[in-house]
């Protein structure tokens, strides 16, 4: 199978996913508020919120093992891949059994009540409810590990479909629940079988392709300690994140008040589609590029990279086209003109979200190689410098325009870095690297003309 269509299956498999995201972040709101009121609905929150935090307590071992899962199966180093996936196995089931029987001392103790300030739930629904979600993810994150074997084979779109498939009946559970005013205990209760059904669908349907179990004898502490570098380095990349998005709401806030935070966010919001769409296609071709680097192919990943930059470019430059034009419309819309709408602020962020879809997609490399120690840290670091200048900025010249053009240094800076880095990975220089990006865009306008005139 050509790559390219293992990598259009993925983005494909990843836009379905992203259907699935609408559907619980916003479609079923409305149901939460009118079946449940906003009281109920936002102890829900509360305890969803902070129950889903747990989902970085595997320290970013899953995907630095599935990376090097997909590289040692490549390679055909077999036994390290059973090391690997045991190695994972425990390390989840272990962190589930400490934060399980935490969770379970403080019901019996302290309770969750009070330390979630949940309102409407009894001390008995908050606490099983908190438990029971974390059961509940857990559970995915177990069925995760599994996730490197179809990475392996380039089938990462159907696990994804499969994952997706569950979110599915976990929502549909959750909608006839809430319709017909089923305990909430009953619900969660209900609300984990899915999961743990697709994870007992990826570990029978594996088996056909990889004999991978849950065995303490394949635990290698060695590879374990190989590991743990990468893994970090996957779970601080969130904390950069975090840094920008949360950093800048304080800056703005204290600075400019919450008048202007409120039209920061809404057009923050607005422009970060970009963003998504970047990491839909970063996601798909990742399996691809860990595979071609477990083969020492340094070619194909050099061919995938270009040809998904190229389209990174594009189709972001046409998005940022059609959101100058028709974004102040939307906004108004959205807003209901109730939002100031600040033009110049509006084309400065589309400006910076521009460049970090290019940078974004250019860690791809890294990220899916396991050698991205240096890019991580690179990024964390300019994410504070971002924020900080921002803010020694608009101490200055307290205007909202002026936050882009701090935002552009660093995001430029941060793409110039991770260029670098790739062309040193790749052994390439300057020239060729442009030489490689020239092709692949013929190579689209080539494709673009064929199309249009088999339509004509």
């Amino acid at each position: 199978m050509s790559v390219y269509r293992t990598i259009v299956k993925n983005f494909a498999a990843n836009t379905f996913g992203l259907g699935v995201n609408f559907i619980a972040q916003i479609a079923m709101v409305p149901l939460y508020i009118a079946f449940w009121g906003v009281n109920k609905y936002a102890d829900w929150i509360l305890i969803t919120a902070f129950s889903s935090f747990f989902a970085m307590t595997d320290l970013g071992l899953n995907r630095a093992s599935n990376n090097a899962f997909v590289i040692k199966y490549q390679q055909k180093k077999y036994d390290e891949c059973k090391k690997l996936q045991s190695n994972a196995f425990l390390f989840v089931l272990c962190m589930f059994a400490v934060f399980f029987l935490i969770s379970v001392f403080i019901y019996l103790t302290i309770g969750f009540k009070g330390i979630l300030g949940v309102k409407y739930f009894t001390e008995a629904q908050a606490s099983f409810a908190f438990i029971l979600l974390i059961t509940d993810t857990f559970t995915m994150m177990y069925g995760r590990v599994y996730h490197g074997i179809y990475r392996a084979i380039s089938k990462t779109h159907f696990v994804i479909v499969v994952d997706n498939i569950t979110r599915v009946f976990n929502l549909l559970i959750l909608f006839f629940c809430i319709y017909f005013n089923v305990n909430v205990i009953t619900m969660l209760v209900l609300y984990i079988l899915p999961s743990l059904a697709g994870v007992l669908f990826k570990h029978v349907y594996s088996r056909r392709i990889f004999p991978s179990h849950l065995s303490i004898s394949n635990f290698d502490f060695v590879i374990f300690k190989a590991m743990i570098k990468p893994a970090l380095a996957f779970m601080f990349f969130p904390l950069g994140q975090a840094i920008s998005a949360q950093g800048m709401v304080f800056v703005i806030n204290t600075l400019l008040g919450g008048t202007v935070l409120v039209a920061f966010t809404t057009t923050r919001t607005l422009v970060n589609f970009l963003r998504q769409l970047m990491n839909m296609l970063s996601t798909s071709i990742n399996p691809e590029i860990c595979a071609a680097y477990g083969r020492n192919d340094y070619r194909s990943i050099n061919d995938i990279y270009n040809r998904a930059l190229v389209l990174t470019f594009l189709s972001t430059l046409l998005c940022v086209i059609g959101l100058l034009i028709f974004g102040p419309y939307i906004y108004g819309i959205w807003t209901k003109h109730a939002v100031v709408f600040n033009e110049w602020f509006f084309v400065g962020m589309l400006t910076v979200l521009f460049v970090t879809c290019l940078s974004g997609l250019s860690s791809v490399i890294p990220l899916s190689t396991n050698t991205h120690e240096r890019f991580t840290i690179a990024f964390i670091l300019l994410q504070a410098v971002g924020v900080l200048s921002s803010y020694l900025l608009l101490r200055l010249f307290p205007r909202l325009e002026l936050v882009p053009l701090a935002l552009i240094i660093t995001e430029t800076a941060l793409f110039i870095f991770i260029i670098k880095e790739n062309n040193s990975f790749l052994n390439i220089s300057l020239r060729e690297m442009f030489s490689g990006l020239w092709y692949q865009t013929k190579f689209f306008f080539q494709k673009g003309k064929l199309i249009f005139h088999k339509v004509v």
